[in-house]
């Protein structure tokens, strides 16, 4: 009898690899396909947040989980709201009621924070914005630097926390604190400009040609009018240098404190004013700028600009390097405010230390010029440095209490 053929089986063998695939397969289809399962959403929240003091700058630093957009953040939210979109630093006084809140975002995010106060229910009672300086190291990782005053914090004892929410439906819960309860606590503490570095024997004009940064600059002083000066910087958001002559500082020291506090810098511009000046003449006004001050200058100005070898040398010898100027306005002859501002914004250019006086003699023009000479240097993309900075130097602030 002819044997039947052999049928075909109905279940063949499966390779190993195929198996392998086929359960991966069955596995993201079966998780696509269970009802009320999303697929995992990236990581958010702080990992990490850290406050502390370096010079007279308040730094708030915080590390996320996902990178943080800051252009989408809300600098000054109302976090009662769900949908709020916000990172801020929250600081209290122990014992006290509310918060104050800086918060990023908004539309100069990289120079400006949000300021509010909340009270004790968490809802905003006053809002503002703050100059700050805020950085990115890396793409979770956010630096933000401001002076304490600006925020109006002054030296004590603070608890604080950082808070987080990147916006969700009402109802849910999306904000997240650092710590998840309770404060960290910190201290801040006066400090005061007590010298800079750099202070080598050489002669400037102008800094670096590279970027559009500058220095103001105000001789003779300090004077009724410097007041005045300050003022301008200070709601411009500026820092200036101010040399000064020695025999015009009896009687203004708290002036020339005040300078330093506001975030500017003291030069030497000799105790008599006169050209050509020798040792006495320089050590006479550093000296009695320390005596004020606690500061110790490292910039001299000679009178009029005249200045040689030996000169250079005397200040190199007391720790100063001598500054002129690139620009000029002749301020001093009293010109008009007119001739001034276009003396000024006509002969800028990036690095140039500007040349004003605030003392000396009327300064009336000088001072009804500057608000407008800061502002169209700033809309043509120009920022402020005092001279030491641009120089690329800095000032040294040490605690005083």
């Amino acid at each position: 009898m002819n044997s039947l053929p052999h049928a075909a089986p109905r279940n063949p063998e499966i390779a190993p690899s195929r198996k392998i695939l086929c359960a991966l397969a069955l596995a993201v289809a079966a998780l696509s396909a269970a009802p009320g399962i999303a697929p995992a959403a990236p990581p958010q929240g702080i990992a990490h947040a850290g406050l502390s003091q370096a010079g007279r700058e308040l730094i708030f630093t915080v590390r996320t989980a996902a990178p943080v957009p800051i252009a989408q953040l809300e600098a000054r939210p109302d976090t009662r709201r769900a949908a709020s979109r916000y990172l801020c630093l929250a600081l209290s006084r122990p014992g006290g009621n509310g918060e104050l809140r800086l918060c990023l975002g908004g539309r100069h995010s990289r120079r400006r924070i949000g300021r509010e106060l909340v009270n004790a229910a968490g809802k905003p009672i006053e809002k503002s914005s703050v100059r700050a300086t805020v950085r990115r190291p890396s793409a979770t990782k956010l630096v933000v630097a401001l002076v304490p005053a600006d925020a109006g914090l002054s030296p004590r004892h603070y608890s604080w926390r950082a808070l987080e929410s990147r916006g969700c439906k009402p109802g849910g819960k999306c904000a997240q604190a650092l710590p998840a309860k309770g404060s960290f606590a910190f201290r801040l503490r006066p400090v005061r400009a007590v010298g800079c570095t750099g202070g080598s024997a050489g002669l400037e004009t102008n800094g670096p040609r590279d970027a559009k940064v500058v220095a103001l600059t105000f001789d003779d002083g300090p004077s009724e009018y410097t007041a005045g000066f300050l003022q301008v910087l200070r709601e411009k958001g500026v820092d200036g240098t101010f040399f000064e002559v020695g025999q015009e500082m009896p009687g203004r020291e708290a002036t020339m404190r005040q300078i330093l506090a506001e975030g500017n810098e003291l030069g030497d511009h000799t105790m008599n004013h006169v050209e050509y000046p020798g040792y006495s003449q320089i050590a006479g006004a550093a000296q009695r700028i320390e005596d004020y001050t606690h500061f110790r200058p490292c910039l001299f100005r000679p009178p009029g600009g005249a200045v040689d070898s030996s000169v250079v040398a005397t200040a190199g010898s007391l720790g100063m390097r001598t500054i002129n100027w690139d620009v000029d306005p002749r301020d001093w002859s009293t010109p008009g405010t007119s001739a001034i501002y276009n003396t000024i914004v006509g002969t800028t250019q990036p690095g140039s230390i500007i040349l004003m006086h605030d003392g000396g003699g009327p300064r009336g023009e000088t001072l009804a010029a500057l608000p407008q000479i800061i502002d169209t240097l700033r809309a043509r993309g120009y920022s402020f440095e005092t001279v030491s900075q641009l120089l690329g130097y800095r000032l040294i602030y040490r605690p005083y209490d």
